[in-house]
């Protein structure tokens, strides 16, 4: 087994190093060398929440605009916001697609890529976009969830006042209530507290093992072998997640 595997990485290194890219070479911007097997592995060791300051110190060292070797494609960053919006305002149509991105939801289940975050540009990703910036975040649609906010606030004061005097850490009392309205605004239905700490537990487990299930990305299909415990860790939660999803969804339309 240890022949077989170190056999797999030795040939995905001779690969990543001698045949990079069949689409290139690209007039990319400046940016660290490009060894894909070193880079991938150096910063999908850390957490995404670090991402920041990885690339606070690449800017201040190749500019405001770098080139990052991450995954199967290479990723532009951009710091600076006079360049960001001749790139995604003035030249927004040269830039509006995105190639496939091959991460683990990919391969676990191709109806988690129907999101805005992960969809590829097309009429779902237009479509889940435009649900976004004028029904969620557009300000005239801020009275439209009014009740939806009044019951959640009234939902947390009698929360609050069933302690009494007791001591009690507040601050998980108002995150339950956010990801109450969250749950009231995606699925359109008010849920019993049981049913959103259903919810909230498989998300936040999800996020808890955030840094965990990250480095599956790094060449997925191998990382499917060489770790297999986490593979199935993470298929499991992925199934509990989608349960639950589909399960409240189904509930919503009756």
């Amino acid at each position: 087994m240890l022949l077989v595997t170190l056999s797999l990485i030795f040939s995905f290194v001779v690969k990543s190093f001698l045949f990079p890219s069949p689409h290139g070479p690209y007039n990319l911007p400046p940016g660290p060398p490009a060894l894909p097997i070193l880079t991938n592995f150096l910063l999908l060791r850390r957490s995404p929440l670090h991402l920041e300051s990885v690339l606070r110190t690449f800017f201040a060292k190749y500019g405001p605009i770098i080139t990052l070797h991450i995954g199967p494609s290479p990723t532009v960053f951009i710091a600076d916001r006079s360049i960001a919006h001749k790139a995604l305002v003035q030249n927004g149509s040269v830039f509006a697609d995105r190639p496939l991105f091959l991460s683990i939801d990919k391969i676990a289940d191709s109806a988690s890529l129907h999101n805005i975050t992960s969809a590829p540009y097309g009429s779902t990703w237009r479509l889940l976009r435009r649900n976004l910036a004028a029904e969620i975040l557009h300000p005239s649609r801020v009275r439209a969830y009014s009740q939806a906010r009044r019951w959640v606030l009234g939902h947390l004061v009698r929360r609050l006042l069933c302690r009494g005097w007791e001591e009690c850490v507040v601050v998980e009392h108002f995150q339950s209530a956010m990801f109450s309205l969250l749950v009231l605004m995606c699925f359109g239905d008010k849920l019993n507290e049981k049913e959103i700490m259903e919810i909230q537990q498989v998300q936040q487990e999800m996020l808890v093992n955030l840094q965990r299930f990250v480095l599956l990305n790094f060449w997925p299909k191998l990382m499917k072998i060489l770790l297999r415990s986490r593979w199935k860790a993470y298929l499991h939660l992925k199934a509990k997640q989608q349960k639950v999803n589909s399960l409240f969804t189904f509930f919503s339309y009756l």
